[in-house]
């Protein structure tokens, strides 16, 4: 058990994702969907270049696709295409594992966004991984 929350499941994650508690993260819905629920702001928890753990007070479903927007010191991304691989209700919120999809299909793979995602994931590792090894 993990932050309060079961771990029944195997952790498949490729790599190590890195804490970003000061990185701003606004969920937008994808497809016939954004016509019908407005964008959320989120808690991100931690994030790679692969997928991402947020707190949301929204709930999700599984494989529903999302558009994400990025802010923060160094960073603003948008328009990241994701999909949601979890959701578990967690203190009342959501807690959502997702994918970005550009990952998931070739067809979606864009370097530019690849670049970027990386360059997030350096920026968070070293900002926290300091403070990680040092505690």
């Amino acid at each position: 058990m993990k932050d309060g929350i079961s771990n029944y499941r195997q952790d498949r994650r490729i790599k190590e994702r890195h804490s970003a508690p000061c990185l701003q993260v606004t969920i937008r819905p994808s497809g016939f969907l954004k016509w019908l629920r407005s964008t959320v702001d989120v808690k991100c928890i931690d994030i790679n270049r692969y997928g991402m753990a947020v707190e949301s007070p929204c709930r999700f479903r599984p494989k529903e696709k999302i558009a994400l927007d990025f802010k923060g010191k160094y960073i603003t991304e948008s328009n990241i295409s994701a999909v949601v691989t979890s959701c578990e209700k967690y203190a009342g919120k959501y807690r959502l594992g997702i994918t970005f999809s550009y990952f998931t299909c070739n067809r979606q793979y864009s370097r530019k966004i690849d670049n970027a995602l990386s360059r997030i994931e350096r920026l968070y590792n070293e900002r926290y991984g300091v403070e990680r090894k040092a505690g």
